[in-house]
């Protein structure tokens, strides 16, 4: 596997001796009626994988290079890998991609949300007889939140890893790949759960942190032309541009929710609007007014900047919960009653709060 030009290469030699040599077998004993299919147009040539295509890779900064460099070596391994960053930062994408690019791009690829399911749920999806990491084989098995797992699968997946590396060293198939992710920093979760701590420092020589937007601006203008050229696609629109002082905004405000934050903001203002340019007043209060010093001579609509304040801390509340409105309320010090009134009234005026953070 090369990297060049922010372009993985490598060959399909493995697949056409597994796959092709299968397919002769068969059409030898295949009856006049059955017509063989077309060769696969991913066989007997390089396969190309452009990072350029994933938000998650859009950037100049150092981190962004050293997370290109990460794929090409970690896909010409088999080893679990641990992804560490806040939340938005598209651990999933950066972990499809390294699907694809190894040798089992051509296996199965499941996402586990730990968050969705409880503690007898998530054991039996993952180690049950019928689980994935039995039935999927060479493939690869992305858990989201290690760390916030309950300690039972904590410790199962501690004594997996072992296995899986005892069986590599005596030459044996170790299973499907596990890649995790996790928002906690591990020099934070030692005194909190040792079997977090322990399972993080097993996976921290494959590990790699992804640093939140606020300490990269410099990738902000790129993620923001891949983003935009996107949602025009997928709405249909026609060309939008950021205008010079908008672009000045984006970068200097901190993102909490990262790239999924930055996302909502852009695909709200291209929403709106006909083609054209995107300005500072296209943005939503709270982030125009983020690192405001002085109040400008035009002066400011106090009573929005308030509404879209409440929101924004709302829309933080669902998506912290996965929607859970009752524990969205407790973080906000609301009753769930008044919470689902401004929930309403938001609906009313039209600035209901995204899918996204439901």
């Amino acid at each position: 596997m090369q990297l060049g030009s922010d372009i993985l290469n490598f060959s399909h030699r493995e697949f056409e001796k597994k796959y092709m040599a299968n397919e002769a077998v068969d059409l030898n004993g295949a009856r006049p009626a059955m017509q063989p299919r077309k060769a696969l147009s991913l066989v007997g040539a390089p396969r190309i994988l452009s990072l350029n295509q994933y938000e998650c890779f859009s950037g100049v900064s150092p981190n962004v290079v050293a997370l290109k460099e990460f794929i090409s070596v970690q896909a010409a391994q088999a080893q679990p890998a641990l992804l560490i960053g806040e939340r938005g930062l598209r651990q999933e994408q950066v972990a499809r991609v390294l699907h694809q690019a190894s040798e089992q791009w051509a296996q199965p690829f499941f996402a586990v949300n730990a968050h969705s399911l409880g503690s007898d749920a998530l054991h039996t999806l993952l180690f049950g007889a019928r689980g994935v990491i039995e039935n999927c084989h060479r493939g690869t098995i992305f858990v989201n939140e290690l760390t916030s797992l309950p300690p039972l699968l904590q410790q199962r997946f501690a004594a997996h890893l072992e296995e899986q590396r005892w069986r590599a060293r005596s030459g044996k198939t170790s299973g499907p790949r596990l890649i995790f992710a996790t928002t906690w920093n591990p020099a934070d979760i030692r005194a909190e759960n040792r079997i977090a701590y322990g399972l993080v420092e097993m996976l921290r020589p494959t590990s790699f942190a992804i640093k939140p937007l606020r300490d990269r601006s410099e990738d902000i203008p790129y993620l923001v032309n891949h983003l935009l050229d996107r949602i025009v696609r997928r709405l249909g629109k026609g060309p939008h541009e950021i205008a010079a002082g908008a672009m000045k905004v984006l970068m200097e405000y901190p993102w909490e929710n990262n790239i999924d934050e930055l996302d909502a903001t852009l695909e709200s203002a291209v929403a709106c609007t006909p083609p054209h340019q995107i300005d500072e007043s296209l943005l939503p209060s709270r982030i125009r007014y983020a690192t405001l010093k002085a109040i400008p001579t035009s002066g400011v609509d106090l009573p929005k900047m308030v509404d879209d304040f409440e929101r924004s801390l709302i829309e933080t509340a669902l998506r912290q919960t996965h929607g859970n409105q009752t524990r969205a309320s407790q973080l906000l010090g609301l009753r769930v009653q008044t919470l689902n009134m401004k929930l309403k009234r938001f609906a009313e005026h039209k600035t209901e709060i995204t899918e996204q953070a439901k």
